[in-house]
């Protein structure tokens, strides 16, 4: 029996640029937990030394990039309307590259308010996998949890993104067109 085609919600290219930031956050991420500069450095040194002293601020855009992605298509599934819903996420992904590098520094700031009492995880990792491994596993989590608060904190300028920009084109078009873009 024959399939039938829904159409997608979220466009292949939205989809394909998602995962192109998600794979750039976990990359940049997992180098600077790791310190894998220094396996870079050695393999290419002017390439490394570029590698390590950008490493932190592509992972602080890059997810920031993947919570503004992601606070875009949440929004763009409230609205039913097809093409002034594309024309909104287009626009809203240009305005979001634009201000990517305020927004990751806004959101790497307001991530690096500490929400726990300590070194309770770095003790725990320490007693169960041994100083070394602790260390590194510690180094990974507070890389990773860092990058996580960073792309919550971005979601929501997404968002905001997607609403103007789904509000200008809607001010811009004639009432007929309007009428057709209701909200679930």
């Amino acid at each position: 029996m024959p399939r039938k085609n829904k159409p997608r919600r979220t466009p292949a290219w939205m989809g394909r640029l998602t995962a192109l930031a998600i794979l750039l956050a976990v990359i940049f991420t997992l180098s600077y937990g790791t310190g894998a500069h220094i396996v870079v450095r050695y393999l290419d040194p002017p390439f490394g030394a570029w590698w390590n002293s950008n490493e932190f601020a592509i992972a602080e855009c890059a997810a920031a990039a993947v919570g503004m992605l992601i606070g875009i298509r949440i929004a763009a599934r409230l609205v039913l309307a097809g093409a002034l819903r594309n024309r909104s996420m287009i626009a809203a992904v240009i305005v979001g590259a634009l201000v990517l590098p305020i927004v990751g520094r806004l959101s790497a700031e307001v991530a690096r308010f500490s929400f726990t009492s300590g070194g309770s995880a770095d003790a725990w990792l320490i007693d169960h996998f041994g100083y070394d491994t602790g260390i590194v596993l510690d180094k990974l989590l507070t890389a990773g949890v860092y990058s996580i608060k960073i792309a919550l904190f971005a979601l929501p300028v997404g968002m905001i993104l997607f609403g103007l920009a789904i509000a200008i084109f809607m001010t811009a078009e004639p009432a007929g067109d309007t009428a057709a873009a209701t909200s679930r």
